[in-house]
């Protein structure tokens, strides 16, 4: 399958979901923080935050970054933040951007008011055909998007919930685990449906 035909963001990442979630210590706090930034718009509709490739958050460097994007596409939503009852969920396109979202809002979002605790990732990329309109949400709250098959989804294509050990390694544990679920997509997408997580670390080693 060439790249072309295989599902990527507008910002040139392969399309593989990542959900973080964060524990939620002051709800107010939190709320204050999200209203002094300006890359976030919240979406009444939607009951979202949006995270903009703007503002703050224009100096995020992708593969095709901001200023290489045509201005018609721009404001390009980048992550979606969903406030709910056991926490807060940040869900997000590639893996990329992941990685530059947990110290992205550790900058913006004060430790006392959220922590990132832990993290879903997608471990299949997606051909294009069929699945263009295909959201992270899809994925991981099981809502069968006409592009794949609703059955057995979760247990086929999401990883299970892993740590995210940030405020005491940094961002390179996360990095490391990340980067062997995306060698696990990669192998899966040329029909190697039998590489595991334990290949793709075998391998780094």
């Amino acid at each position: 399958m060439s790249a072309a035909s295989v599902l990527s963001t507008i910002t040139g990442e392969l399309f593989q979901p990542v959900r973080l979630h964060y524990q939620v210590l002051d709800r107010k706090a939190l709320l204050h923080s999200f209203e002094k930034l300006r890359c976030l718009k919240y979406v009444l509709e939607e009951d979202r935050w949006c995270w903009l490739y703007e503002d703050e958050a224009r100096l995020l460097s992708f593969q095709n970054s901001y200023d290489r994007l045509p201005k018609k596409l721009r404001p390009i939503v980048i992550g979606s933040f969903f406030l709910r009852d056991e926490g807060l969920l940040l869900d997000l396109r590639s893996c990329e951007r992941a990685l530059m979202a947990i110290p992205f809002f550790d900058k913006h979002i004060p430790r006392s008011a959220a922590r990132v605790m832990d993290a879903e990732v997608v471990e299949n990329l997606f051909p294009v055909e069929g699945n263009e309109r295909l959201t992270p949400a899809d994925l991981f709250d099981q809502r069968p998007n006409g592009g794949i098959e609703p059955e057995g989804l979760v247990e086929r294509v999401v990883s299970e919930r892993m740590p995210v050990h940030f405020y005491e390694d940094g961002i390179i544990g996360f990095t490391l685990a990340v980067r062997v679920r995306q060698m696990a997509a990669r192998q899966h997408l040329l029909g190697n449906t039998s590489y595991t997580l334990r290949d793709a670390i075998q391998a780094v080693m």
